[in-house]
Order: structure tokens, then C-alpha cells, then sequence
């Protein structure tokens, strides 16, 4: 994703990192930062109705994908090591993963309730066109909404005009006054230092 957007001289994550503050926060899903990956299989998923968390898993079986090998050339590195519930992919269920979305609770002074930022959402290319983005969208205000919240924030490349379309399409408001701003790196930390 770093790559898609150009920002592959910015990216410092590592697999470690990823691990740490995704999967280790002593805090439930959605009140910390939650990774939610999109798995694909040309076998059906099973339904579910228990979860230990409080997302339910949107399970689709409406695709095909009986000729995956052929839409999707990295197949084999991105084979899930756990399958649709959660466990051990071990005996090779045939899982794969085609996209994920992050998002974290968020708050504005300009509303009542508290939302969801969701920072990233990517579908690997060989998957777009699909409506895994819309699943995936839809997903996490879904759950904002479960969880009565007020609002989902997210930023969109200013030259990514199919996705702007989309959003607007989907009724989402488009603020091209605003701009995001960082401080981080050695400008964090020299910024940080000083105290006038």
C-alpha cells in the first residue's frame, strides 16, 4: 500500500510492529486499532454464529473463484495461516487474502459521538472491480454504527478521482480545504525538544 500511495520512503512497519499494535492491545477490537482482513476461498465459507469478539464476520459465498490460480498470480504468498474462523489453516483450507482495512476510534470536538478513522483500506490489485472495497466499507460502518457511533473519517489521495467518485457516490462529504499534516521522524523528535 506504501507503494501504491508513493510513500515508500516514509514506511517503517514491520511485521513485529504490526504484530505488537495490532494483535497484542489488552483493549477490545474497535477501541484500539483493529486490522480486519478480507479472505477469499474457492470453497465456501462456513456460517458462524459465536465470535469472541464484537464483530460478526461477514461471510459472502455469492463468488467464483473456481479459476483463482489464474486471476491471481501471488496466490500461494498470500495464503492465509488461519481460516474464515479464526483457526489454524494448517490443513490447508485453501484461504487467501485479498485486502484488508485498519481503523481506529476516533473523536471530533464538532460531534457528539465518537467514530472510527479508518486509515487504511486496500484491495490487491487483481481484486478491484469485485466490490471488496464497498464489502469492506461497508463492514466498518456497519460497525460504527452498531456501536452507536456518530461518524467514519478517512483520507483520500487527491488524485485518486475514481475513489473520490465513488465516496461521493455512497453519500460521503469531500473537505478539499482541509489538509492533513504529520510530524514525525527526526522532525518529531527535534520539534519535540524544543520548549519555546
Amino acid at each position: 500500500m506504501a507503494e501504491y500511495h508513493g510513500l515508500s520512503q516514509i514506511f517503517t512497519t514491520t511485521e513485529t510492529s504490526l504484530y505488537n499494535n495490532l494483535f497484542k492491545s489488552p483493549n477490545p477490537p474497535f477501541h484500539s486499532p483493529t486490522a480486519l482482513i478480507l479472505e477469499i476461498s474457492p470453497n465456501p465459507f462456513p456460517q458462524t454464529n459465536h465470535t469472541t469478539t464484537n464483530f460478526v464476520p461477514i461471510i459472502k459465498n455469492n463468488y467464483s473463484f473456481d479459476n483463482l490460480e489464474i486471476l491471481d498470480h501471488e496466490l500461494e504468498t498470500y495464503r492465509s495461516k488461519f481460516n474464515g474462523n479464526g483457526h489454524d489453516n494448517s490443513n490447508n483450507c485453501n484461504v487467501y487474502v485479498a485486502g484488508h482495512v485498519l481503523v481506529y476510534p476516533s473523536y471530533n470536538g464538532f460531534f457528539e459521538k465518537p467514530g472510527l478513522f479508518l486509515d487504511q483500506m486496500f484491495v490487491r490489485k487483481c481484486y478491484r472491480g469485485m466490490k471488496f472495497g464497498k464489502l469492506l466499507f461497508s463492514a466498518v460502518a456497519m460497525q460504527a454504527q452498531k456501536m452507536g457511533m456518530g461518524m467514519v473519517d478517512w483520507l483520500v489521495a487527491d488524485w485518486n478521482e475514481e475513489t473520490i467518485n465513488f465516496y461521493e457516490k455512497m453519500g460521503a462529504h469531500y473537505i478539499p480545504e482541509y489538509r492533513l499534516c504529520k510530524l514525525y521522524g527526526d522532525q518529531l523528535q527535534a520539534f519535540g525538544k524544543k520548549s519555546d
